[in-house]
């Protein structure tokens, strides 16, 4: 899969020049250059649970050893336009991951991040629900992850995709989630599993103000059905304020830092 990535970014990296307007372009190539290697942080219900939840995190090892973040990789890639090769591959890694432990106790979920550029693409949900049907997983153990910026932008066509992918039980997150009106309509208007909060939503513990936008977001979602993630929970202070704000699942370094293996102990594991 990581040579199969490196050799399309390859490929096309080599183009015949066209112009200053790629100069750009090559450079984000230049840094895309390099092998995947998927990192995952657990996802942990504070009530408990039956499923063993990750987030799948996008890493690059460069030629030189480096290690990028996604924060560095996706915005090189959407710039170079390699965005929906890279989601792709990511998205194929993780369904490799789903077959491999679709009998697994307990059962696994993987949340995966996806831009809306790839969701957008024609031939993206035919080829997932192939790919999902090929490896006869279940749709219900992939959650496609959206950022709220991309969905507040783009709701019809994530509506759109959404309803492709809902028949084989794939579900969706909206991830760094800030509420407000426009954010809020999305909880019902998008047939969503899950909200994951916005980063600074982990300080609650020490703001008055956040723990109220905590519990209204909280409340909102719940009344729609929806399940809640605090993300980049650091510490017992920060858990314990998620908690009493009636939050669902905890993700963060109190849990477990990110990782390159699946070996969480979630059966005997209490917040």
């Amino acid at each position: 899969e990581r040579t199969a990535l490196q050799a399309r970014l390859l490929a096309d990296g080599v183009a015949a020049y066209q112009g200053n307007g790629d100069a750009a372009a090559q450079e984000h190539l230049a840094l895309l250059e390099g092998q995947i290697e998927l990192a995952y942080q657990p996802i942990v219900a504070v009530a408990g649970s039956d499923t063993a939840q990750y987030q799948v995190l996008l890493r690059l090892r460069r030629n030189d050893g480096t290690l990028l973040s996604a924060g560095q990789v996706i915005p090189a890639a959407e710039a170079a336009g390699r965005i929906g090769d890279l989601d792709q591959q990511v998205l194929d890694h993780a369904l490799g991951l789903l077959h491999r432990y679709q009998h697994a106790v307990p059962p696994m979920r993987l949340f995966v991040s996806q831009s809306l550029r790839s969701l957008a693409r024609e031939a993206f949900a035919g080829w997932l629900l192939k790919a999902i049907a090929d490896r006869q997983i279940a749709g219900s153990s992939l959650v496609i992850d959206v950022r709220l910026g991309d969905a507040l932008v783009h709701a019809v066509t994530l509506q759109q995709f959404c309803e492709r992918l809902m028949p084989a039980g794939v579900q969706f997150c909206l991830s760094q989630f800030e509420p407000g009106d426009e954010a809020n309509a999305l909880m019902t208007q998008l047939p969503l599993g899950f909200v994951r909060m916005a980063g600074r939503f982990a300080g609650s513990h020490a703001s008055q103000q956040l723990r109220d936008e905590l519990r209204g977001a909280i409340d909102a979602a719940h009344r729609a059905g929806l399940q809640i993630i605090g993300q980049q929970i650091e510490d017992p202070q920060a858990a314990a304020a998620m908690w009493m704000s009636g939050i669902d699942f905890i993700q963060g370094n109190v849990v477990q830092s990110v990782g390159s293996e699946l070996d969480f102990d979630f059966q005997n594991t209490v917040l």
